[in-house]
């Protein structure tokens, strides 16, 4: 027996989603692509056999058709509904992926801009600091300029005063070099008075010339082998026979054979000494 279907209200969208759909259903949801397709409520009478029969025989079979048509339509929706889905959401995650690739970017980025700013203030600091270098450069080339000069002058100066003085010396050998007057023996220049005083104006005199009264190796009374013989033969001529020396209240003949205590208020010719000197020259061939 059958039983009575009522459909009210099926509607399904136009042509859009049909004609997606309809390359997945195939030639069965042709029939679906014109207008809006709408089912009104049926009477299916019930009376048994006959015509009736077969009309509703006919219609169930056309129910079920729509039936199973909307049960694929529902299954591909879904299928496409899963789909889209699944492509959403690894395009949410793609696009996830790349906005931290992005941020990661903007992050190296900023490092790198910090780096470079840093880079150009140092490079900032380099080229200042070399400029500073260059002006002390160009002051310390203005000085030892200046210093250069002023030792020339004081080169020509000093020639100038060696030249004056050379008159003034005597050097026997390179590094030996006494007054003009003095006489060198031992590395020692001796200077013999022309005029007498006493042991005190003797002493002091000597002093003004920058040396002492004589002093020579004594170990004995006697003198003769101590002194030089340039100094002995230099004592002969001199016209005197008694010099002031070094000791206090001794005198040394010009024989120089022996010495004897004097009263420091005598009268006589003195010795000097000092050391010798090497001229401030390279030309130690004055004589």
């Amino acid at each position: 027996m059958a039983e009575a279907v009522t459909y009210a209200d099926l509607r399904f969208v136009k042509a859009p989603l049909q004609k997606s759909l309809s390359g997945r259903l195939g030639p069965e949801a042709g029939a679906y692509e014109d207008g809006d397709l709408t089912y009104e409520n049926v009477q299916v009478p019930t009376a048994p056999g006959g015509a009736g029969g077969a009309s509703s025989g006919r219609g169930d079979q056309t129910d079920l058709q729509v039936s199973q048509q909307l049960q694929r339509t529902n299954r591909v929706l879904e299928a496409t509904n899963s789909s889209l889905w699944q492509q959403l959401r690894q395009k949410v995650s793609q696009l996830g992926q790349k906005e931290g690739d992005l941020q990661e970017s903007r992050e190296e980025l900023a490092r790198s801009q910090d780096a470079h700013r840093e880079e150009q203030r140092a490079h900032q600091a380099a080229k200042e600091q070399l400029h500073t270098c260059q002006l002390d450069g160009e002051k310390t080339k203005d000085t030892l300029q200046r210093q250069e000069e002023q030792r020339e002058a004081l080169e020509r100066r000093l020639g100038a005063v060696r030249d004056t003085l050379k008159p003034f010396f005597k050097c026997p050998s390179e590094d030996a070099c006494c007054l003009m007057g003095w006489t060198l023996h031992q590395k020692r220049c001796f200077y013999f008075s022309p005029t007498e005083k006493t042991w005190e104006g003797s002493r002091n005199h000597c002093t003004s010339l920058s040396s002492k009264l004589a002093t020579f190796s004594q170990t004995s009374q006697y003198y003769s082998r101590y002194l030089p013989r340039s100094l002995s033969e230099l004592l002969s001529g001199g016209g005197s026979d008694s010099y002031w020396v070094g000791s206090s209240s001794h005198r040394v003949q010009k024989d120089w054979s022996y010495w004897k205590s004097e009263k420091c208020t005598d009268s006589l010719r003195y010795i000097c000494e000092l050391e010798a000197f090497k001229f401030p020259d390279r030309d130690h061939s004055l004589h």
